[in-house]
């Protein structure tokens, strides 16, 4: 008996561990925002559920549960799978989503049933708690310059961007996602300062929450620090008694005080190592050991604040809260806070992200347009030359890339789960609230992390396996006996080729990934072959295609790149190296035709923009020195109408209020030389003389001196 108790208390210990090594290797790397770093973790989860299923098949198991909740995440990668047939506007973006969310549901699927008895429970609360040690552990150390990762601190010289100079990005490498996941735990860890019993927790909490604080404060994430304040307020709301209030109000108030002191601190040493990014602090720097001095004191405060002599008396706790809010308030905003407090354009610029993602969401609202379909599109519908490749929001994420069948499935599956936090233990909702409210306003949801962090902690705190059985046993003594067997094994079968179908293409765009990769540091011929090979394991990524462009003859170039179009027909880069091919062949109608579809996908580009001028006009310059007039004037005038609706929509831009112009659009002086040229070529002398003249006047030397030539070279009038 003894012999069997220990084997499964190492068995649950081995899979915390391994629940820790997924959650803290994919925070580590980049918290798995890149789709290329997620591809070896997707085929180890689809990996380990088809072995599994395989073990639970044979043996006959009969357990009813596995299915409750994994079925939710899975339906979504069902319905990005439905997306692929109806012709998305990316088919790898689309081909990623539902490898991302079929490796969630695998997660879900795994975990609901390794934490199915309370003792797991406990080792699974240990294995998200070491998660967020790592997390908060190693967001100080790269403050501090001990550990070299990198942007794990974003330097910026725009106050807009940063008040201090200095935001603390942590492994996500983006300070608002990192600060919404500290909001979390910190959350998590108010709410265990208060507990009575096992002592572990109030020990766990106590020593981690100053430095979560802090950390939060570092960050400068106004939306991070929005939703904890929210989130601290429904904490109050959901304690089960007025201890556990008055704990949460006296824990709260001496981590503000405390995380406040330690940020303010912290500012401090950053400014005193000036604009050094490799600033390290030393063992003489006091920053560091007022600071460590802090967090260790506080430890042992919120430790002892939980007796019942702290707790007896109602003032003591509202006191401690008040006091707390405003020397914190004092010491943050006397740094960050006009940054947290203000309204800067990166608040203005998400209203134009969710203007635009509102006009794109219109023109498809059932369906969407597939995975990644903002960054797709974006170009076609985006009203101000802002830069912006997500569209800071997950809810306007999915709804753009399934419409509004995927809201309305992700809705509900957030409704489930949460139901299920509410009737097994209602305040572990609000950790969970903070990340799913901060996804509102940011791209959380982009981090495979984000949707492993939360998943896990959803799938800590449903009904027990036993309980759940109990009440869903009702409604499958209903089914036929003989058609229950049936059932569990033709799911099982159906999941395991799926997952087996999911290994394959991961496993397939990850040998893409390694191509690409390893093609970067190649020499050219090698480089060649790498990125053939790259393509040919996954035709759908057009970023191969682009990078092979060059390095390929003119006609199997325009024929790559014609290909690609069937993977992504809105990818406004693929028509622009396709006119360009185009030109070089020769090709006027065909260059016009691609070069006016790449301006119309991407209207804001200054590169592409000039670019076409160019091909166009020195097209067209050539096929008038080869004698072909009527090709050279077609390329002439595609040139110059080219030019003038780019000089309209640069005018257009110049009008705007305040234009979001991160892209930096306007004329070059490139776009006037060439167009010049075609204006001459078609005899249009006074209109290609004035804009020459402008030429001279806005140009550098070169430019000024090609223009010269060029008007000296006219005939007199």
């Amino acid at each position: 008996m003894n012999k069997s108790a220990g084997f499964k208390s190492v068995f649950s210990a081995l899979i915390a561990i391994g629940v820790f090594a997924v959650l803290g290797g994919t925070a580590f790397r980049y918290g798995m925002f890149f789709d290329e770093d997620y591809y070896k973790l997707e085929m180890l989860l689809y990996s380990t559920v088809i072995a599994w299923l395989i073990y639970r098949t044979l043996r006959g198991n009969r357990s009813r549960s596995i299915w409750m909740y994994a079925w939710l995440p899975l339906g979504m990668c069902v319905l990005y799978g439905v997306e692929l047939a109806l012709g998305p506007a990316s088919v790898k973006g689309t081909q990623d989503a539902v490898l991302r969310w079929l490796s969630y549901g695998c997660w879900t699927l795994l975990l609901s049933e390794l934490w199915g008895n309370e003792k797991r429970r406990v080792w699974g609360w240990l294995a998200i708690q070491a998660t967020g040690a790592t997390l908060v552990i190693g967001g100080w150390l790269g403050w501090f310059g001990w550990i070299s990762f990198t942007d794990i601190v974003l330097r910026f010289d725009d106050v807009e961007l940063s008040a201090t100079g200095a935001r603390l990005a942590g492994f996500l490498q983006y300070p608002n996602a990192y600060g919404a996941v500290l909001a979390a735990f910190l959350i998590m860890q108010l709410q265990g300062a208060g507990k009575s019993k096992p002592r572990m927790i109030r020990w766990i909490a106590a020593m981690t929450a100053i430095p979560y604080g802090g950390a939060l404060l570092l960050t400068e994430s106004r939306g991070a620090i929005i939703v904890f304040a929210a989130g601290c307020a429904l904490a109050y709301a959901l304690a089960g008694s007025r201890s556990e209030r008055h704990a949460l109000l006296l824990s709260g108030g001496i981590t503000a005080i405390g995380a406040a002191i330690v940020a303010k601190v912290s500012w401090h040493w950053m400014r005193s190592v000036g604009e050094e990014s490799a600033g390290k602090a030393t063992w003489g720097d006091w920053e560091c050991w007022l600071g460590l001095g802090i967090m260790i004191v506080g430890a042992i405060v919120l430790f002892l604040i939980s007796s019942p002599r702290a707790q007896g008396r109602r003032e003591i706790p509202w006191l401690a809260a008040v006091t707390g809010t405003i020397l914190a308030g004092w010491a943050a905003f006397d740094n960050a806070g006009a940054r947290i407090a203000g309204h800067y354009g990166t608040v203005a610029s998400r209203g134009l992200f969710y203007k635009d993602a509102w006009t794109m969401f219109r023109d498809s609202p059932l369906f969407g347009y597939g995975g990644k379909s903002w960054r797709a599109l974006l170009g076609l519908y985006q009203s101000q030359p802002y830069v912006g490749n997500e569209v800071h929001s997950g809810y306007f994420e999915i709804l753009l890339d399934t419409g509004l069948v995927g809201a309305a499935l992700m809705l509900f599956m957030l409704i489930v789960y949460m139901r299920g936090l509410w009737r097994y233990r209602k305040q572990a909702i609000v950790p969970a609230a903070v990340l799913i409210a901060h996804a509102a306003i940011d791209f959380d949801w982009s981090y495979a992390f984000v949707w492993l962090l939360l998943l896990a902690w959803l799938m800590l705190h449903q009904l027990p396996r036993q309980a759940a059985e109990a009440q869903s046993g009702d409604e499958l003594k209903r089914a036929p006996a003989a058609l229950l067997p049936i059932r569990r094994q033709a799911a099982a079968l159906l999941l395991i080729a799926i997952a087996a179908a999911g290994t394959w293409a991961a496993w397939r765009s990850d040998a893409a990934a390694q191509d690409r990769a390893a093609a970067a540091a190649a020499a050219p011929a090698a480089r060649e072959e790498k990125l053939r090979a790259a393509l040919e394991a996954n035709p759908a990524w057009t970023r191969i295609r682009l990078e092979l462009a060059p390095l390929l003859p003119l006609q199997e170039r325009a024929a790559m790149l014609e290909a690609g179009l069937r993977y992504e027909p809105q990818a406004p880069q693929l028509h622009l190296q396709l006119g360009m091919a185009y030109a070089e062949l020769g090709k006027a109608a065909q260059a016009r035709d691609r070069l006016r579809e790449a301006a119309r996908l991407e209207r804001f580009s200054r590169e592409g923009q000039s670019g076409s001028v160019a091909a166009l006009a020195n097209l067209a310059a050539r096929l008038r020195d080869d004698g072909d007039r009527p090709g050279a004037e077609t390329a002439a005038e595609a040139a110059v109408a080219m030019f003038e609706r780019y000089r309209m929509l640069v005018r257009e831009v110049a009008e705007m209020p305040h234009p979001a112009n991160g892209k930096q659009f306007g004329m070059t002086v490139a776009a006037k030389l060439n167009a010049a040229k075609s204006l001459l070529l078609l005899a249009r002398v006074e209109e290609g003389k004035k804009i020459l003249l402008e030429v001279i006047e806005e140009g550098d030397d070169d430019w000024k001196e090609e223009a010269r030539k060029l008007l000296e070279s006219l005939p007199e009038r």
